[in-house]
């Protein structure tokens, strides 16, 4: 199985929405400065993640925030804002299978039960992780680089 980029990129982007909006505005261009992914990427990374709910943008130079509570908002909200979330989707299927071949019949139906089973488990643990858990280990992470680089 393979995730786009995007699914990454939106989560940094959340991640900078809900560290800095309350402190200056955050908007497309400061963002894509901080992936390394062009703008335009970014406003449709934006449009997918406002279609969700998840972060709200006033128009104009109004910037971006976020739409609900970093503890309400999971991975798997991300996830599924940016990525496809059914199974048929995520895991691509041979649609050319022969149907007189006892296997080729029967091999997609048999793999997909699987395969909705590692969805659910995806799911399940992406579930588990909030913007909240995020922003805590991202400032962790930066408290320590700060400790690290200090002149001391």
């Amino acid at each position: 199985m393979r995730v786009s980029t995007k699914f990454s990129v939106a989560v940094h982007s959340v991640l900078i929405i809900a560290m800095f909006a309350d402190k200056k505005k955050i908007s497309s261009d400061k963002i894509s400065l901080s992936t390394g992914v062009n703008a335009v990427i970014i406003r449709n990374i934006f449009k997918s993640l406002k279609k969700a709910g998840i972060i709200a943008v006033a128009p104009g130079p109004g910037g971006v925030k976020l739409a609900r509570n970093t503890d309400s908002i999971t991975l798997w909200d991300i996830f599924t804002a940016i990525e496809a979330m059914d199974t048929e989707d995520i895991f691509k299927f041979n649609e050319h299978v022969s149907k007189y071949c006892p296997v080729g019949r029967n091999n997609n139906g048999i793999l997909k039960t699987h395969l909705d089973d590692a969805v659910e488990a995806m799911k399940r643990e992406l579930s588990k992780v909030s913007v909240f858990t995020l922003v805590e280990e991202m400032q962790s992470c930066m408290f320590s680089a700060e400790l690290k680089n200090a002149p001391v």
